[in-house]
């Protein structure tokens, strides 16, 4: 398992991923991620399992992302499409890298109530 002191070290994509990150829709994922209109915007990618903010300059940082194997080939395919479009995919000490734990795993906490209570 990869600790918070570990660089990060994206994986060698297949010709197969390489295909899928280079696709057209790969690209327009790359180049909605770079929109000059989004700066500063940041979104947490469930599926992915990594927040991602446009930080400007055709540069997109990774703020977050699960440490966890799929999620570093995640990281790596956008990063190849980010390339693709001119863009920039920046990670490393600034990324915060959380333990996965799998939802069946999960320990279920209900939250309580909050604000005054009414007799």
């Amino acid at each position: 398992m990869v600790t918070q002191k570990d660089e990060i070290t994206l994986p060698d994509l297949s010709d197969e991923d390489k295909e899928l990150a280079l696709s057209h829709d790969g690209k327009l994922f790359a180049l909605d991620l770079l929109n000059p209109d989004k700066l500063g915007y940041f979104s947490w990618f469930k599926g992915m399992g990594l927040a991602l903010q446009n930080v400007g300059e055709n540069k997109v940082r990774c703020i977050c992302m699960y440490d966890d194997p799929p999620v570093y080939k995640n990281l790596a395919l956008i990063n190849e499409s980010l390339k693709s479009v001119g863009g920039l995919l920046e990670y490393g000490d600034f990324t915060v890298r959380k333990q996965w734990i799998p939802e069946e795993f999960e320990e279920k906490i209900t939250p309580e109530p909050s604000g005054m209570e009414v007799a």
